[in-house]
């Protein structure tokens, strides 16, 4: 051990000879040695006492660099306390401790932070040489945290050390805090019951297997009576715990996928979810010192990156900073990487039979558990899973996927977010091989398979395939979004409610064969009327036209609504009308949510429409078809919205995509005929399914994540947070974001128009601006969409700031992307979603020169503007409202 300064307690007649040898084998290195007598002047003879004396100098002479030996008439406590605060002991040594003695000792270890060991007369002479072997009783709760501390201090290599804990508790991770703590030795450790304890001890210490017994906590009583014949070292306490007042905290395991780590502390006990601490600073630990204070927002914090350590401790920062920041520790993190053994993600909160049978997976892989939903503390799960014989490291799917604190999504969707977190991982070079959840739908996943616990023991693992980092686009959507790139196609994409329109007539009107039109809304106005138009007079010339509409937002076939422009349209020969999943009693939320929101039209297998825009006045109008006024409804209004128009192979794809959601609506099936190439331009279709896949929002996150100059967005949806975030991450490291957005309640001149739901739609635009808010603040660029006045206006109007319904984003004029999926919530996990990705540098740069024209005409935000500066903090609290709009 590594005591420097020891104060020794002993009497003349007691056992100071072999409690200085005993000190000389636990502690070679000792500066300073006082040996305090205990005598009384009648006890013994002067001479004798001179001669003990002398004795007594000359050995501990050979313990120590500088030693004294005083005899003392009498010793009381305060006298004690005076001796060990002059020599500044880090150790008491007596050869003698009596039950009367333990208060004494207590408060000498509070006050002065001091290890007491008890040498007692009757123990055996020490091996030669230093003494090696340790017992570490860690029977007590908080026990590790001292214990740590003395084996970092303490412990040297070649120094065998017995961690004894009682059966049944759990014990802490001692690899991980060996790598927190800075411990340099190698640990063993056993398990006993409570009661088997001291037999276990007696046994250890009758074999001569122990050379000192170290207590973390003042020992029972019964240890104390018991008169080991080896020495017991009783540690100094702890730092003071938390205060009655302050929540114990709680922290995921961290996950390196090859950028920042980030680390979530939340509060260990509560109600219903875990919540976040409040805002402050955290300090990491490793290698038995402060490493970094990260500043929490919400709960998290990224670690810098030079922090690249295997485990860390922490503990908030509050005052004067500790004495030993290993003694402040209240949670211990371990940091998972990348290994070269298949790996299965499961469900932390499996069943019992369910954790038994990840256990019997044995070693043929390595096993990770994932907490799912943050309903109960990281803690807890732990010690669940030691009880079962698994590894305690629980890593978090909202960290894995930076979700933050969204309270919108749904539980439903918890299979499909495990999955995503394991393609996640997948893509940054974890070997992943299976998950295993605990939903009642099994969710999709490339690459590796999704089972639930029952399946294991029959299940054949494929063979993981591991992806190189850093991960390029292409590979990061091959892994994430089940969709391949198609070569050979001719593409055009459109921000343009007048070409859209144009595209849509003129295809119709030149279909020969047959019309495939998805949609998920359809208003009998002026625009319904010209389609419905078009759709009738194909049919009239013998082609084959099938209609799909979502029956809730169709309003056609749920709750009893009857939509009048797709009842005639029904009605007519030669086009077939389908809905999709008609709700005919008491709905679910399911029912509510699950909707299909893709807007698709395929003519003849030669051309396909894919975008945003449903068939209403609003999607296909010009601003300068409108004769807008003051008492203009909303409506009225045209809206900002994109689509394309593609060619070629791709449209077997889309054609496919349109026939499985045809079927599922009760339609027959067809042939679908492959389309020749038509170009030169590569395209990938993303189809992501309600509540089975992700894939949609897994293609903004890898169009984002692997942006390196610039992003171009183009919503007016409340942005999910993890899109949110992601963005955040882009700022951070240099890349330039705009966006584009706008006012569901469209306003002139900063007005709204009147019309039904107005009030509710100019409220839902401040939750949109408010998901912005934090990325103009951060410094990203954010236009509110404007148009200028038009010659067909009233004279009353004048800047028009509209809605924008486009889902466009655009990455380094290298990719980009448009369809049907918002960047909300619904449109992430709940509803069905069409997208087109364009990795093509020509389509990126001319899509990117339309939005610079758009943005060129719109306001753009100032984030040291006084006046928004005050919006924004006056709706801040609506940051984690659900982003639930479906519009």
């Amino acid at each position: 051990m590594n005591y420097r300064r020891v104060l020794l307690v002993s009497t003349l007649e007691g056992g100071a000879r072999a409690a200085l040898a005993r000190l000389r084998a636990l502690a070679p290195a000792l500066e300073q040695l006082v040996v305090l007598v205990h005598w009384r002047p009648d006890e013994q003879q002067l001479s004798s006492v001179d001669t003990a004396l002398d004795e007594l100098r000359a050995l501990a002479a050979q313990s120590a660099a500088s030693a004294e030996v005083r005899l003392v008439p009498d010793l009381d406590g305060e006298g004690l306390a005076e001796f060990v605060a002059l020599l500044q002991a880090d150790l008491l040594v007596s050869d003698a401790l009596p039950l009367a003695a333990l208060p004494l000792l207590a408060e000498l270890r509070r006050r002065h932070a001091l290890a007491v060991l008890w040498a007692p007369p009757d123990m055996a002479a020490p091996h030669p040489g230093a003494a090696t072997r340790l017992t570490c009783v860690a029977t007590e709760r908080g026990a590790s945290v001292v214990m740590n501390a003395f084996l970092r201090d303490h412990g040297r290599t070649g120094v065998d050390v017995t961690v004894l804990h009682a059966a049944t508790a759990l014990p802490q991770d001692f690899d991980t805090a060996r790598g927190v703590a800075g411990i340099r030795t190698t640990l063993r450790l056993v398990a006993q019951p409570g009661a088997q304890v001291r037999d276990w001890l007696a046994a250890s210490v009758g074999r001569g297997d122990v050379d000192l017994l170290v207590f973390a906590r003042l020992p029972l009583t019964w240890l104390l009576r018991e008169h080991w014949p080896v020495p017991s070292l009783l540690l100094p306490p702890a730092s003071p715990a938390s205060s009655l007042t302050e929540r114990e905290f709680d922290t995921p395991d961290l996950i390196d996928d090859g950028g920042p780590l980030r680390a979530r502390f939340e509060y260990a006990t509560g109600v219903g979810r875990r919540t976040p601490i409040p805002d402050q600073q955290i300090a990491l630990v490793a290698e038995g010192r402060v490493v970094t204070l990260l500043d929490t927002q919400d709960g998290e914090a990224e670690l810098p990156a030079d922090c690249r350590a295997d485990s860390y401790g922490a503990y908030r920062v509050a005052g004067p900073a500790p004495d030993d920041p290993v003694l402040a520790i209240r949670q211990t993190i371990r940091v998972v990487r990348p290994g070269t053994s298949p790996l299965v993600l499961f469900d932390a909160e499996l069943s019992e039979h369910g954790l038994a049978a990840v256990r019997a997976l044995g070693s043929a892989c390595e096993v990770l558990a994932v907490r799912v939903r943050a309903m109960r503390s990281c803690r807890s799960l732990r010690a669940r899973l030691q009880t079962h014989g698994l590894v305690p490291c629980v890593i978090d799917v909202g960290l894995v996927l930076d979700e933050g604190q969204a309270l919108d999504v749904p539980s439903e969707a918890d299979a499909v977010r495990l999955a995503r977190a394991a393609a996640r991982l997948r893509s940054v070079g974890y070997p992943v091989a299976a998950i295993v959840h605990r939903g009642t739908r099994r969710p999709a996943t490339t690459g590796f398979v999704a089972l639930r616990a029952g399946e294991l023991s029959a299940a054949a693992l494929p063979a993981p395939q591991r992806l190189a980092r850093p991960v390029p686009l292409a590979d990061r959507l091959d892994a994430t979004t089940g969709s391949q790139v198609i070569a050979g196609n001719r593409v055009e994409l459109e921000l343009d409610n007048v070409k859209a329109r144009t595209w849509l007539l003129d295809a119709i009107a030149a279909s020969t064969q047959r019309v495939h039109f998805q949609t998920y809304m359809a208003a009998d106005d002026d625009i319904g009327q010209k389609i419905e138009a078009a759709l009738t007079q194909a049919a009239a010339r013998g082609v084959t036209v099938r209609v799909l509409v979502d029956s809730l937002h169709g309003k056609h076939g749920s709750l009893g609504a009857r939509n009048p422009l797709l009842e005639r349209l029904g009605t007519q020969p030669g086009v077939e009308l389908r809905v999709s999943r008609p709700i005919t009693s008491l709905p679910s939320l399911e029912d509510l949510k699950r909707r299909d929101h893709r807007k698709l039209v395929v003519i003849d297998n030669r051309v396909a429409l894919v975008g945003g825009r449903n068939v209403s006045h609003e999607y296909y109008t010009g601003f300068d078809e409108v004769a807008l006024s003051p008492d203009s409804m909303w409506r009225e209004v045209p809206w900002l919205d994109g689509g394309s128009r593609v060619e070629g192979p791709a449209l077997d794809v889309l054609e496919r995509a349109f026939h499985d959601a045809w079927r599922e609506a009760g339609g027959e099936s067809f042939e679908i005929v492959a389309s020749p190439p038509a170009g030169s331009t590569p395209v990938r279709v993303v189809i992501h399914r309600g509540l089975h896949d992700a894939y949609t929002l897994e293609a903004y996150i890898a169009l984002i994540e692997t942006a390196q100059s610039h992003i171009e967005v183009v919503n007016g949806f409340p942005l999910i947070l993890e899109i949110q975030h992601a963005l955040l991450r882009a700022l951070r490291r240099g890349v330039r974001v705009r966006m584009l957005f706008g006012n569901l309640t469209p306003t002139h001149d900063g007005v709204p128009f009147g019309g039904p739901w107005s009030t509710a739609r100019t409220a839902a635009t401040s939750l949109v601006h408010s998901r912005m808010d934090a990325l103009i603040a951060a410094g990203g660029e954010g236009y509110l969409f404007q148009v200028k006045r038009r010659p067909s206006w009233a004279p009353g109007i004048g800047v028009v700031s509209s809605h924008v319904h486009a889902k466009v984003m655009s990455a380094d004029g290298r990719a980009c992307v448009v369809g049907s999926a918002n960047l909300d919530i619904t449109a992430g996990y709940w509803e069905s979603e069409l997208m087109l990705v364009v990795p093509d540098a020509a389509i990126a740069t001319a899509l990117e020169a339309r939005i610079d024209a758009l943005i060129a005409g719109s306001m753009r935000v100032e984030r040291d503007d006084p006046q928004w500066q005050a919006i924004a903090r006056s709706r801040e609290w609506m940051r984690h409202w659900p982003g639930v709009l479906s519009i």
